[in-house]
């Protein structure tokens, strides 16, 4: 993929080790899985195991002051914190957010606590069902709301996809900047954890943990920060067999672009089935080192890129090193990202 040069300024996180980047960068270098928690089914008991790993509850400094935030849903106070944390990353007042600042918000699943709600109340009486609730089941939501607690009147889009479809959102955004449509644009992906998207994750793999959170990524053409030097893919798929046989293919076309000692940020679940392919993909480099958020943090599904990203700019910040991070997804398409100092 071809895209106009592009900067990482600032970066905030939002995850189940915490709710700053700093407490998710820790949780991943100590490699060790966050403890998970039964994800209960509401008015029915399930036959199996279903784990998840939640975000602790909200800092009182972490609760964000607005109208449109007093009855907004979790993947909204997500988004919002992560978005400050990032605004400040980047030497910005979060309380006056630069002109011009653009917003791409990506997700998979979206605002599911609500819109399961609203349903419910659907099902149990049409006629008293919430119109305040309404609002809050829509893709554009935490956008919307992201973007009035900012007082962001420029362009504001949501994306919807598979995890790693941030690498289209970041193309989106860096020609945004190039183009002059913004100077500046706030990049997060996010997601909020429920029974039945924990549940769905379990049909993949019984031992897969569903997770939640934001990662957000300030971008610029200008300044300081680890630049986004390559991004490769999409290559597509259609099925596990042909990502599986696509990976090497993925590996060797990232790794082309890279010079010297470098960090690998892999997409390793900890279970061995999912992650053989990739695995023996990258098998061979000498890495400096190899962070596997996912296996720490759970499968966050859309907000799971957005975090490596972080990741890798927090690694680029530290080593001064190339970070190469592998997205192969599970959706039809695989990407590989390269971050440079």
């Amino acid at each position: 993929m071809k895209m106009a040069p592009v900067r990482i300024r600032g970066v905030g996180a939002v995850s189940s080790a915490g709710w700053t980047a700093a407490a998710m960068h820790e949780a991943v270098l100590t490699g060790t899985p966050l403890p998970a928690t039964p994800c209960a089914r509401p008015g029915d008991v399930r036959a199996w195991p279903c784990d998840s790993r939640f975000a602790p509850a909200t800092p009182p400094e972490k609760i964000a002051r607005h109208p449109r935030l007093r009855r907004s849903s979790a993947i909204t106070r997500y988004s919002v914190a992560a978005a400050l944390e990032a605004l400040a990353d980047g030497g910005h007042d979060p309380a006056a957010p630069p002109a011009r600042l653009g917003i791409l918000f990506v997700m998979m699943n979206g605002c599911v606590n609500y819109t399961g709600r609203f349903y419910h109340e659907v099902l149990q009486n049409p006629a008293q069902a919430s119109p305040l609730i309404f609002p809050e089941t829509v893709f554009n939501a935490p956008a919307s709301h992201l973007a009035s607690s900012l007082g962001v009147d420029g362009a504001v889009s949501t994306l919807v996809g598979s995890p790693n479809s941030v690498l289209e959102a970041l193309n989106t955004a860096a020609f945004w900047i190039s183009s002059g449509v913004v100077e500046e644009c706030l990049l997060i992906a996010a997601e909020e954890c429920d029974w039945l998207s924990a549940e769905a994750l379990t049909y993949y793999h019984p031992k897969l943990i569903a997770s939640e959170g934001a990662g957000a990524l300030l971008l610029s053409a200008q300044g300081d920060g680890p630049r986004v030097s390559e991004v490769i893919g999409p290559l597509a798929y259609l099925s596990w067999q042909e990502r599986c046989e696509l990976l090497p293919e993925l590996a060797a076309q990232t790794l082309a672009h890279v010079r010297g000692p470098a960090t690998l940020i892999n997409d390793r679940t900890g279970i061995a089935r999912l992650d053989q392919a990739e695995e023996a993909a990258w098998t061979g480099t000498p890495w400096s080192a190899v962070l596997s958020p996912k296996y720490v943090l759970g499968e966050s599904m859309g907000a799971g890129s957005a975090l490596q990203l972080v990741l890798g700019a927090m690694a680029v910040r530290r080593t001064r090193q190339p970070v190469v991070i592998s997205m192969p997804g599970a959706n039809t398409a695989a990407y590989a990202c390269v971050l440079t100092p």
